[in-house]
This record gives structure tokens, sequence and C-alpha cells, in this order.
């Protein structure tokens, strides 16, 4: 590997580029973007960290990823920048860092930053520290100049450098407090609290106060898409029967299916929203935020049928596996820009499309086609460019001549490393819309199959990228989406292969992660406690949670279901005071409360009702291949019904949820909690 990528070091200086640094020899897409950036860009390691120490100079850590648009604005005005260069390299030790290859970094210096600053950070990400890694300043995006009340990098920089020289001990005495704050968010423990069915009206009471009643979605200004939040609030319908959740979650997904968050033309979503109506997106597509959709789409869709449910789900998945797919598996992302310009594959002047439409249709059926999408004379997005959005019926035709223009423009930048848990992530999902698709299910296992091949080599590992062998260990993110994957698996297939195969994941996880009663996120570096927040996909911990659950019952595992009970009684009084902020593991807890269902049967009668199964009204249903005459419907603790006719098993199994709302009802009536 050394000889290869020293011979292309060789070769791009002798073909004309004016810089090359120590990223030259990493593998990951972002590392190798600033490769030929003037700044004496190191990775993260000892080499950089003894140099620090030799020369004594505090550390520029820059945390990004490939298809970032910021990483690429601050890029292009400050790293690419010669003066600006000069004032990191003559003062600091700059080291770049691709968050996707260690979110395990990435996770402790945002909570750097959220320390220093009270709010979340994102994305560039910069943080300076000691040279013995005491943060001490921090940042997200840095302008290179002074303006509107902020300062920029040349006016920081020198500061910053001069501070280190002669005010060390300040310096330090600040590094030394801020790493205290850290370490006691890291390590801070609750007193565990009691949960119980309360929690689904709370966290439905907390959820209500960010929806947006016009729009849609949990915020008023930037909208994620928080596919987390709509998986719960479909949970709490299907406990409470509150026809509240379930308007929610659907009035947020039709908005987005509708909006400009969703890729009218090609399919699939971007990232986030910029405005309240879903309008303009910043234009990245992650394939993360796609397996999570996918999968409220697919329930949503179950309890509605409503048929646009059902078209967003199948253009979705042909979109991801166009784009992304290869040889079975899946990128990680594509960029926001492209031929210098944010959205320029996306985005369309009027005069463009209605020229387009004009070969193929009349004037008046042309422009009504370009309202229906959104496509406006004086644009909706930049100047006199839209981003197409669903207003009305739009002929097929349409958007079959619409995607066509694109197909002469160059598609964004993709990022090729192939993660695990993002991968394990879309599987999972994918099998799920099989109710649309059977193919959807046989795909997806033949890519599962594929995952495992590449990535388990004795251990599981975190990503790999092209041929090379896999180097970053596994985090727990990737035991949790991966478990998660091979459970359903064997309930879509009944093939005992993946629930062996999730079951031995599940004792290397307790080996590596579970420590003292506590659960961490990763071993490496920094000891990195997990945790239950649903930043830009859904919390690890929360997920190990619904993990541990699923092979509890598919495998009759009381122990293991006695650790997933503790796990979540540990993290309680974080739940019971924010059930609508941390919505997987309020999931986690809910299914606690409510308890799994398992359909079991042989292997030949569940085949035959695979499909009906996914549409019973119960939140947390399982099956699982047994030696019986008919079908049988279990908790963890007894079986309930015996049935020789699937529906009559449905009935008592939809039944149980028609108890408990009244209980429930009873008992808040009484006035507890």
């Amino acid at each position: 590997m050394k000889r290869i990528f020293s011979l292309f070091f060789f070769l791009t200086a002798l073909f004309g580029a004016k810089y090359t640094n120590e990223l030259i020899y990493e593998e990951s897409p972002y590392l190798l973007q600033h490769a030929h950036n003037p700044v004496h860009w190191h990775a993260w390691g000892t080499k950089a960290f003894e140099l620090a120490k030799k020369e004594h100079k505090p550390i520029f850590l820059s945390i990004g990823y490939s298809t970032c648009h910021w990483c690429h604005v601050m890029e292009r005005e400050s790293f690419e920048n010669e003066e600006i260069a000069k004032l990191i390299n003559d003062n600091f030790i700059p080291i770049k860092v691709d968050k996707e290859e260690r979110p395990d970094l990435d996770r402790y210096y945002q909570l750097v930053y959220q320390v220093m600053h009270h709010r979340s950070g994102g994305w560039p990400l910069t943080i300076i520290m000691t040279e013995d890694k005491k943060p001490f300043f921090s940042a997200t995006y840095i302008p290179p100049e002074d303006g509107y009340g902020v300062k920029g990098l040349r006016t920081i920089l020198p500061i910053l450098a001069k501070a280190y020289k002669t005010q060390r001990a300040l310096i330090e005495k600040r590094g030394q407090a801020i790493q205290k704050l850290v370490q006691e968010a890291l390590s801070s423990r609750y007193v565990p609290v009691e949960l119980d069915l309360s929690l689904a009206t709370k966290a439905l009471a907390q959820i209500k106060k960010s929806y947006d009643r016009v729009y849609g979605g949990f915020s008023k200004r930037i909208k994620f898409p928080q596919p987390s939040t709509i998986d719960l609030l479909l949970d709490i319908y299907l406990i409470t029967h509150d026809s509240k959740a379930l308007a929610m979650a659907t009035h947020t997904l039709e908005a987005m299916a509708k909006g400009g968050i969703f890729d009218q033309i090609e399919g699939g979503f971007f990232r986030y929203s910029v405005d309240r109506k879903w309008t303009i997106p910043h234009f990245e597509k992650m394939l993360y935020t796609n397996a999570e959709l996918i999968h409220v789409y697919t329930r949503a869709y179950r309890l509605t049928k409503n048929p646009l449910f059902k078209e967003v789900v199948v253009r979705t998945i042909e979109q991801m596996d166009k784009r992304f797919g290869q040889s079975g598996l899946y990128y990680g992302a594509s960029d926001a820009d492209s031929e210098g310009k944010e959205g320029a594959y996306y985005l369309y002047s009027y005069d463009e499309a209605l020229g387009i439409l004009r070969k193929k249709m009349d004037l008046s059926k042309a422009k009504r086609e370009l309202e229906a999408l959104g496509i406006e004379p004086d644009g909706n997005f930049d100047g006199e460019l839209s981003n197409p959005v669903k207003k009305a019926k739009v002929d097929p035709q349409t958007i079959r001549l619409l995607a066509k223009v694109r197909a002469k423009r160059a598609f964004p930048f993709i990022d090729k490393k192939i993660i695990t848990a993002w991968n394990a992530m879309y599987l999972r999902s994918k099998m799920e819309a099989f109710i649309f698709k059977e193919r959807y299910k046989q795909e997806a296992l033949r890519s599962l199959d594929l995952l495992i091949g590449r990535l388990y080599k004795k251990r599981l590992y975190h990503q790999v990228i092209g041929n090379e062998k896999p180097k970053k260990e596994a985090m727990l993110e990737d035991y949790a989406y991966l478990i998660r994957a091979l459970a359903m698996a064997y309930e879509l297939s009944l093939e005992h292969k993946y629930l062996d195969r999730a079951y031995k994941l599940m004792e290397e996880v307790k080996k590596r992660f579970w420590d003292k009663g506590r659960w961490y996120f990763s071993t490496q570096e920094h000891k990195l406690p997990a945790d239950l927040s649903d930043s830009y996909y859904s919390s690890a911990l929360a997920t190990l949670y619904l993990a541990m659950l699923d092979l509890s019952s598919l495998r009759s595992d009381r122990r293991l279901y006695a650790l997933a009970k503790a796990s979540i009684e540990e993290k309680s009084a974080l739940i019971f005071h924010n059930p609508g902020f941390l919505p997987t593991a309020t999931k986690a807890a809910l299914r606690l409360q409510i308890g799994d269902v398992i359909v079991k049967a042989k292997k030949q009668s569940l085949m035959k009702i695979l499909k009906p199964l996914q549409f019973v009204r119960y939140p947390y249903l399982l099956d699982k291949e047994a030696n019986l005459s008919g079908f049988l419907a279990c908790t963890m603790s007894t079986c309930f019904k015996e049935a020789q006719e699937f529906e009559e098993l449905k009935k008592a199994i939809e039944s149980i949820l028609e108890k408990k709302a009244t209980i429930k009802a009873v008992w808040r009536s009484n006035g507890k909690r």
C-alpha cells in the first residue's frame, strides 16, 4: 500500500500538483480531497502528536466529511489560500479527521464544542488544542476575513498563536477546565426512575410543542426529516389510539414527499431543508437519511395504505440502488455541489425546462406541468433557478423529460466508503419494503451476506473502501445496526444462519463495549460512553436496546432480556424527562412496557403469511419458526393464543392493545401520574 501511495505521490508531483501533504497516504475520500492543500495536513495519529510536542505547537484540528458543502467552502476560502495556510503551518500542527471514518472522534469533539458554546455544533468543526490535546478554542465554519460581527481566520489565528506562546498557563488552565466539563458530561450517572405507559402521552405532548401545524415537521426553521420521531409517533398511535400522533406523522411524511427535500425527478431524499416549507434542501443525499425514511414510509403505508407512501419508498430504493449501489453493497453519500455550485445537478431554469417539454407537448400543457412542479419563471431557489416540488399531479412523461436534462449534467461526487452501520440500516429497510416488491427482500439478503463477507474478518470492521482490506475496527453503531438487520433477515427468511450470526455479534458487543454497568460507543482513543441522542440518525445505544430485545424474544433468552431492561433502567431518568427528544430510546422503553409478541409456526406456514403479518396493528411483533400444527402467539412469559387460521390470531394480538389502552385511560382518570 505504501508503495502504491509513494508512486501516486511522485506522479501527482510530476504532473503539476503544487502542494502535497501527508493526507496523500490516507484512504478516506475526504482526507484525499485535502491532500493538495497548501496546509501541511496530518492524519490523526501518533506522528502528528509527537510533532506537536517536539515543536511545542498547538494542534489545529479540522473535522468534516467529503460531501459537506460548508467544508468545501472553508477549503476554497481558507485551506487553499496560501497566506492563511502559512499562518496555520507556522503556528500549529494541522490535523484533518473524516467524521464518517472516525465517528467516535467526531462525537467527542462535538461534545467539546457543546460544552464550550452551550449549543450543538456541526461541520466543519474546528478545535484548537494544546500539544497534549487540551482543547481551548472551538468553532464550526470560520470565514477567512472579519465580517458581520464574526472574526475571520486571518484575525483569529495570530491571536491564538500569540496567546499560546505568551499566556501558556492561562491556556492550559482553560483547557483543563474544558476537559473537566467534558469528562463530567461523559461520566454523569442518574438515579433510575420507574417508567410506565404514561411515557407515550408525555412524549406526544413534547413532540406536539415543536410540531409545525402548517407545513409538518418538528421545527419552524431549518428542518431535518427526524425519522426516529415519526417512528415513535407511529408506535404511540398504535399504543394509545390517539389520532393526533398519526396525524402529525402522516402530515409530515406527505409534506416531505411533495416538497423539495424529496427529489421529485429521480427519487430519494436530501439531507435537510433550509426553509420551513421543505422547498429548499441542502442537496446532499445520505444513505442513512434515506434508509431511515424508507422504514417510516413503509410503516406509515402499512397503517394508512396511502399510495403516495408506496411511491416514495419504491422511488427512493431505485435511486439508492442506482446511485449508491456497487456490487451489492452501498456507498455512503453524494455531494450537494457539482460543477462548483450547490445544487447544480438538481436545479432547473424555467426557460430550459419549458423548452424541453415543448418538444413533446403543447405550450399550455407544458406551462401547467411546470406549475405543478413548482418550476417558476422567477425561480424558487437562487435567481432564476427552481428546485422541483409537487404542487399537483404531474404527467410521468414530464418527469422522464426532465430526467433526460440531468443525464447531460455531471452527477455530484459520491463518497465511496462502504460503512457497516449505514449499509445494515439500509438493508434492513429494503427488506421491510418487500411488501411492495418481493425482490427487495431477496436482493437485501444477498447484500447482507456480502456485507458480512467483506466487513467481518475474525472481527467486525467499520468500513471498507474499494478492494482494500478493512482497517478501522467497528464501533457500537456498526454492531447495533447489523444485529438488527440480521434479526430481521431471520424473520423474513427463517434461515437460522442470520439469527446465529446476530447472536454471535451480540456476545462480541458485550465483551467489547459493556463495562461496569455502562455501554461505550468506542473504546479507542477516548473511552467514549454511548448516549441516547438521535442526532443525524438514531442513537447507537438505543438501537442496541432494540437489538437486545429482538434477540431475547427470538431466542427466548431471559438473561439478554434482563440486560436490555437493566440498560434501559440505567438511562431511565433521561428518558423519563425527555421522551419526545430521545425517540429511539423512548421506543425501546415503551416496547418493554407493552411487550413483544412472537408468532410461531412451521416455516412453510409462516412464509405464507409473511406479508399479511406486516399489517398486524401491533408495534412489536416478531415471527419465529416452531414445529406446530397451526399458529401460536406468545410473549416472553407465556403463550396466549393458538389458532389454525391467521385472521383469528391477528384479532387476538390486536386486542392486547385495546385492553392496555382501556386500562391506561382508567388509570389516568384516577389521577395517577
